[in-house]
């Protein structure tokens, strides 16, 4: 595994998206949707369906199973997080058309069950089985990153960012923007490239937060940037010297801006870009502002073993030189769960290729 070091000797800003829900509509939705999943797990959890005599009945199921080995969820089995992520990364007009597929077919099924036509009934409710919903999701849910960020994965991750609705809570006076850098950086000794995020350790002179772990970016300029993306960009070739014009920016993390306030009292934008295959020649330092950079690969970032969870502070990530939590943790932790989260990705460890499933 390699680590790459580089060391010296509100709503209302440029933004054009609507949000499409309310968080007083959002509330209500997950709670109505938490109800109905109940509901449903209760209705369906203990009872197996047979036919005889051309009759169909409900029996309890005396099967042992527990409910991870038979419920997949919408998006992931647990429930708490799957809700969470329903919630967070879809609209209400999205959820609420979901919901009323999920009815049709119940109904429809109700309507066959009463027939008795099992065919039928088997032909629609085959495809919710686990087995079924895991052999999908595989499929469609694979993220090879074993050669590193390439075109086909980089438009993966573009279209997983365009996927995400903005949570916007209300507008702030405060605007910020930074940039998580994706990039490769290649072994020298086994020519093994390795997919990377690159960080920024603040130097020891400044004046809020010196010497923490941190990502490139700053505050809004009003008369210098064109839009909220331009003022990652501009920061970030300020302080390690990347250019704006070698990023690929892939989009935008839609965090909750009333969580990043709490953490900042600034509402953050975070720009996920794409700065491409880093050598020592790339960076150059500003050491007023950076004393170093560094990258962590992504098979240390996606290891649970490397992240803290403590209830009502944000994760800690120490799975590199320096401990990397409040803001910058909180960024990181979500782009983990809620951009590589649905992927199943496979990374190069070593020799060997390693699945993970976040």
């Amino acid at each position: 595994m390699i680590n790459r070091r580089w060391t010296n000797a509100g709503a209302s800003f440029w933004d054009d998206d609507k949000a499409l829900s309310s968080p007083s509509r959002l509330i209500e939705l997950q709670s109505n949707l938490a109800d109905i999943l109940r509901k449903e797990k209760e209705r369906t959890s203990k009872w197996t369906m047979t036919s005889g005599g051309g009759m169909l009945s409900l029996n309890e199921d005396q099967s042992d199973k527990n409910d991870e080995d038979v419920i997949a969820g919408v998006l992931r089995p647990d429930r708490s997080e799957d809700i969470r992520l329903l919630v967070d990364n879809y609209t209400s007009p999205m959820l609420a058309s979901a919901v009323r597929d999920r009815e049709d077919t119940l109904q429809l099924c109700a309507h066959l069950m009463a027939a008795g036509d099992v065919t039928g009934l088997r032909d629609i409710l085959q495809p919710y089985g686990r087995p079924f919903v895991d052999k999908r999701r595989l499929r469609d849910s694979s993220l090879d990153l074993r050669d590193g960020f390439n075109t086909s994965t980089l438009e993966v991750i573009r279209k997983r960012l365009t996927q995400m609705p903005r949570q916007v809570t209300r507008a702030h006076r405060r605007r910020a923007a930074i940039v998580l850098p994706l990039c490769n950086v290649c072994d020298a000794e086994s020519g093994r490239i390795y997919p990377s995020i690159l960080f920024e350790k603040r130097s020891m002179n400044m004046r809020r937060h010196p010497g923490e772990v941190c990502l490139p970016g700053g505050k809004v300029s009003t008369g210098n940037d064109r839009t909220i993306v331009s003022t990652s960009l501009r920061e970030m070739e300020e302080e390690i010297g990347i250019s704006m014009e070698e990023v690929n920016v892939l989009g935008i993390l839609r965090c909750n801006w009333g969580e990043v306030a709490k953490l900042t009292g600034t509402a953050v934008t975070p720009v996920i870009g794409y700065v491409g295959n880093l050598t020592d020649s790339d960076m150059n330092i500003n050491p007023s502002e950076v004393s170093e950079c560094f990258t962590v690969p992504l098979t240390k970032i996606l290891d649970s073993d490397n992240w803290i969870y403590k209830p009502k502070l944000p994760p800690i990530f120490n799975g590199c030189p320096y401990p990397i939590w409040g803001l910058t943790g909180y960024i990181l932790d979500r782009f983990v769960k809620d951009v590589l989260g649905p992927y199943q990705v496979t990374l190069s460890k070593g020799n060997d290729s390693t699945r993970i499933k976040i």
